[in-house]
């Protein structure tokens, strides 16, 4: 069977934009934007291919012009609900409050990337196969307002859950397991008002914010699922979180007891150990390495521990293989990962969706991929908001404090929300 040919033209310019300006020019038709803090903003629109497996086309591309130096082929999302069709222990997941995607990657017609590093701006359109696609998205009009409707877990049930996961640990069940929650939002007008007050008030190295027919993605994800450049694979889980203040002598105390504490580095341990073991299912060995732990990153609202773990891929990789070896993200189940899956699916009456996903792009060839872990992230139908906060539970935890965590890290959405 023939691939299915993909031709593309690129021109570039020089150009001085920002996030601000890509969110401007959001039309009425289906988008994805991604304008993290790091090098690039990317920017999708018309749709052509729709992605709904990660082995369900066979592509060939032509590509001319003025080239850059990244191929985002394909633009969106993993759900976590999706690691269902890559373990077949995991028990099924219960039905969500609206149809959302599970696995979600647009080849789009029209691409613009800006390189913040050298001012460059790299258009191009594709031409090629289209799918009867619509092109219209839900977002609506008008002045953005919102209101919450309900919290899954008070604070409460909330500690009643960290109890049980503790007991858990006790009976040599499980080590670690990552217990959220979500709050539902009712919101009339625009959504892009929301998440330009996000961007702007939380920026994230994952800024994410994509629109589809009935559905759309907001995020200020910080961390990094996996990332491939030139054969290397890379990825760097958070665990530890300590909130941000405004004085300066408190917010340093803040940040060195957070690098001081035994339980969270215990915590940062814990997965890098699980990642390490994952990413070795799909490098050559021994190439899987630790190539810092932990270090101390600093974002609006709070304080993080990050490590950061890389090796060299196996030649002839497919992104099924990757993700059935890897995804979802061991910070955000927790360890043994099939263990903690399992008692988050008992504890957690709704589905996560997009939330503790995967977030990003990659080329069609997987020469190059850049995805994040889908935290700080709010998904929506027309009207409903739902958003996830959670932490990584493990012996030391107090109740009140892990609630504690989920507030300060959903502060930044619930400062926009309002």
């Amino acid at each position: 069977m023939q691939p299915t040919a993909i031709s593309e033209h690129w021109v570039a310019r020089p150009a001085q934009l920002t996030a601000a300006d890509f969110h401007a020019q959001l039309g009425q038709a289906p988008f994805a934007l991604l304008h993290g803090a790091g090098r690039w903003i990317i920017h999708g629109e018309d749709p052509l291919l729709v992605l709904e497996e990660p082995d369900g086309l066979d592509l060939q591309f032509e590509r001319t012009g003025e080239l850059p130096p990244i191929f985002p082929d394909f633009i969106g999302f993993v759900g976590y609900e999706y690691a269902r069709h890559l373990e077949p222990l995991l028990p099924a997941p219960l039905p969500g409050a609206f149809a959302f995607p599970e696995f979600h990657f647009v080849l789009h017609g029209r691409v613009q990337i800006f390189d913040r590093a050298t001012g460059t701006l790299f258009e191009a359109r594709r031409t090629g196969p289209r799918q009867e696609l619509a092109n219209r998205h839900l977002l609506g009009g008008g002045a953005f307002t919102a209101r919450k409707r309900e919290d899954s877990d008070s604070p409460g049930q909330y500690g009643a859950k960290v109890a049980y996961i503790r007991e858990e640990i006790a009976a040599g069940n499980v080590y670690q397991v990552n217990l959220t929650r979500r709050e539902r939002w009712h919101y009339r007008g625009d959504l892009r008002s929301f998440a330009r007050r996000l961007a702007a008030a939380d920026p994230a190295p994952h800024s994410a914010f994509l629109a589809g027919p009935d559905f759309a993605v907001v995020s200020a994800s910080p961390e990094t699922f996996v990332r491939i450049d030139r054969g290397r694979i890379t990825t760097r889980p958070i665990k530890g979180t300590a909130p941000r203040s405004l004085d300066p002598a408190e917010d340093a105390a803040l940040a060195q007891g957070l690098l001081a504490s035994a339980k969270n580095r215990a915590e940062l341990a814990m997965i890098t150990d699980l990642l390490r073991n994952d990413l070795t299912r799909v490098c050559q060995v021994p190439s899987v390495r630790v190539d810092s732990f932990p270090v101390l990153e600093s974002y609006a609202r709070v304080h993080h521990l990050v490590a950061t773990l890389s090796g060299e891929l196996r030649p002839g990789l497919s992104l099924k293989e990757l993700l059935r070896a890897t995804f979802p993200g061991g910070s955000i189940t927790g360890c043994p990962k099939l263990a903690a899956m399992t008692l988050i699916r008992e504890l957690e009456a709704q589905p996560r969706c997009v939330y503790t996903g995967a977030l990003g792009w990659f080329s069609h060839d997987l020469a190059q991929l850049d995805l994040a872990v889908a935290i700080r992230t709010a998904w929506a139908s027309e009207q409903e908001l739902w958003f996830g906060v959670g932490g990584g539970i493990v012996w030391d935890s107090e109740p009140d404090d892990e609630y504690r965590e989920t507030v300060h890290k959903g502060a930044s959405l619930v400062r926009c929300l309002n």
